[in-house]
């Protein structure tokens, strides 16, 4: 007889997260079309449920979603104020147990296997979750559980807004049998391996799960048997502590032209910029890396990454640039077309302990670069700043400069 506790574990996933703490912050913006978006020539980042019933929807332009309602309300994208929502958000889920774990910065996983039988059952976790995030920040939420992560992240998905959705292990079979593969998004699962997936055959979560593991592994290599796994609605990774912390695994930065340019003085001046600002941020957390990655999307959303990994580790923003130029020469310049976004990142990562340097002029270049980084943590990024950036100041990219980091939540 299998004595075996079966797991509870909630998806929490804030609806329209972006869009919601906006109208929350702003109340003349609730009820009406919203859309959130970074500033210059960007994207939906996303949009209110108001916005959705016009067809709004992440990803498309500002043109196009005006297009679809013309009176949408615009609001550009404060990261900051969305972190620190989550962090305040984050403190409900704790109030029960401190196994939260943080899966982006609008969804958290909870294990309260434990501790339900204390508030009720996991179902009365839940609503009280939802009244509490109504009552003290006026946000809906949909939330899933089920008896491992997978589960319960498709769960979640099933009712929006403000949702809440159970499946038990006797029910998880059932469930699959009739879920699309196209609705396993978000799980490992994306749109073009989806389509993937459809050419295989395979149009449900059960057809994946009773797909032949050889033809998996020949097609997936060793991702094969994870999305068996997944098909099957098996998931054997645990919560994590919300005091665990992973570590970081690489940092970047990336932002989109003003306007789309084959100007190679441009984009190098460009490139420049963000490399002083992830060897700026790799110093903040005390490391170093060694693999340099490109990203170039191009005026016709078409992309390409190239990446090198050296045998030293560096972390300074001349350094990355130096690296990043290499790349770019050595595989794709020239340009075929017009560039719409660059990027930069370092992984590879190892954390660094203060050093002596052993020649004078590296001593000099560190003292330097502690100054810099001091002055413009006090006044600002780039008060001080490599006078080529002018040429991409002049351009338009750091006039309202609002550079992200690819460090993300998810982890």
């Amino acid at each position: 007889m299998d004595n075996k506790i079966e797991k509870k574990i909630l998806l929490i996933d804030m609806n329209s997260y972006f869009a919601s703490v906006e109208q929350m912050c702003n109340p003349a913006l609730k009820g009406k079309p919203v859309i959130v978006c970074g500033r210059g020539r960007t994207v939906v980042v996303t949009a209110s449920y108001e916005a959705r019933e016009y067809g709004i929807k992440t990803g498309m332009t500002i043109p196009e979603a005006r297009k679809l309602c013309p009176n949408v309300n615009i609001v550009y994208g404060n990261l900051d104020k969305y972190i620190d929502t989550s962090l305040k958000i984050h403190k409900i889920f704790l109030d029960f147990t401190d196994r939260v774990e943080v899966f982006s910065i609008d969804e958290c996983f909870i294990d309260v296997t434990d501790v339900e039988n204390y508030y009720g059952g996991a179902e009365n976790i839940a609503l009280i979750i939802k009244r509490r995030l109504k009552y003290e920040f006026g946000l809906t939420c949909s939330i899933g559980i089920g008896p491992n992560k997978v589960i319960a992240k498709l769960a979640a998905k099933m009712k929006k807004p403000d949702g809440l959705t159970i499946i038990p292990q006797k029910k998880v079979q059932d469930f699959l049998k009739e879920l699309s593969i196209e609705k396993m998004q978000g799980i490992g699962i994306g749109k073009h391996l989806a389509e993937k997936f459809k050419k295989l055959g395979i149009n449900t979560a059960a057809d994946l799960g009773n797909a032949d593991p050889m033809m998996l592994s020949g097609y997936f290599g060793i991702l094969g048997q994870v999305y068996k796994n997944i098909g099957l609605g098996i998931d054997y990774t645990p919560v994590r502590s919300y005091y665990d912390k992973p570590p970081v695994k690489s940092v970047g930065h990336s932002y989109t032209f003003p306007q789309d340019t084959n100007n190679i003085e441009v984009i190098k001046s460009y490139l420049l910029m963000l490399s002083e600002k992830t060897g700026e941020r790799l110093r903040y957390y005390k490391m170093a890396g060694k693999t340099v990655c490109i990203f170039i999307r191009f005026s016709d959303f078409s992309h390409i990454m190239r990446r090198n990994t050296y045998p030293h580790y560096f972390n300074s923003g001349v350094e990355i640039f130096k690296k990043s130029i290499e790349i770019l020469v050595k595989n794709i310049f020239p340009l075929s077309k017009k560039v719409r976004l660059l990027g930069v990142s370092i992984s590879g990562l190892t954390r660094i302990t203060t050093q002596e340097y052993l020649f004078e002029e590296q001593r000099k270049n560190k003292k330097l670069i502690e100054t810099v980084d001091e002055i413009n943590g006090k006044y600002g990024q780039f008060t001080i700043k490599p006078l080529s950036m002018k040429i991409a100041e002049n351009f338009g990219i750091l006039k309202k400069c609002g550079v992200f980091t690819t460090r993300t939540w998810k982890k």
